[in-house]
């Protein structure tokens, strides 16, 4: 089993925290590196004022996060915090992103929906490496299976109705590699739309569809009257994705 930390003399390293900058940087790095295709120059890149969007996509994940494991956060307040063990909702911390985003493109001049385009594939291939640390930390997997790919899952991560079983559903595997599959077709997609916003549209519609579909083998994600939150946020942003894709396809 990969630890959770590195100790290099006094420090200790939190491996969740690496594989999160490390997808972060990957991101940044695809989305520069495309900058010329979308008119937005690539000194923003090394501007300050893209902390914005990262503080911001932060705070909305770690609150839907929270807000989805509630009733484990409110006898312990201070916990909510202590980021050290994981716990990030990619959901929220979209909807944290998008403010963000519409910020800088508000301060910098630059066209909002250009700047989503950009960021599209970026996301994905953040996402497909930032599952890896669900891996580390032993969550967001799925239920019991026999399966040759299931993976072990320690005693003190398992919810107390499997204690017996061993190995589980790799569900953030699942993600990942849809998340890696949708990054390359909007990669290769992406060149062949000719209005604003199409692309970002096309993510919309590819994340929420892998999303929705792994929501099955999630045990751990809230529930409201029988359903998944998770997969009512991904409906509705099919749905937004395919209106947006279509509304600018008629142009």
């Amino acid at each position: 089993m990969i630890p959770k930390t590195i100790q290099v003399g006094p420090l200790t390293f939190y491996l969740y925290g690496a594989i999160f900058a490390f997808a972060i940087f990957a991101g940044w790095l695809v989305a520069k590196s495309r900058s010329h295709a979308y008119k937005i120059p690539k000194e923003i890149f090394d501007d300050p004022i893209l902390l914005v969007p990262l503080v911001l996509g932060i705070a909305g994940a770690r609150l839907y996060h929270v807000l989805d494991y509630w009733n484990i956060y409110k006898a312990d307040l201070p916990s909510i915090f202590n980021l050290s063990g994981g716990g990030l909702g990619i959901l929220g911390g979209l909807g944290g992103a998008f403010v963000g985003l519409w910020i800088v493109a508000k301060v910098k001049r630059i066209n909002m929906l250009s700047l989503l385009d950009l960021s599209g594939p970026s996301l994905l291939l953040g996402q497909a490496i930032g599952r890896f640390g669900n891996f580390v930390n032993q969550e967001a997997f799925g239920p019991p299976t026999n399966l040759p790919w299931g993976i072990y899952i320690s005693p003190e991560n398992r919810p107390v109705q499997f204690l017996s079983q061993t190995h589980f559903h790799p569900t953030f595997f699942y993600e990942a590699a849809i998340d890696a599959i949708f990054f390359i077709v909007l990669l290769s997609l992406s060149k062949k739309f000719k209005n604003p916003g199409q692309a970002f549209a096309l993510y919309l519609i590819l994340y929420s569809t892998g999303r929705f579909a792994v929501e099955f083998f999630r045990m751990d994600t809230a529930m409201v009257g029988g359903i998944k939150v998770a997969q009512v946020l991904s409906l509705a942003a099919l749905l937004a994705g395919i209106y947006i894709f279509k509304g600018l396809d008629t142009r």
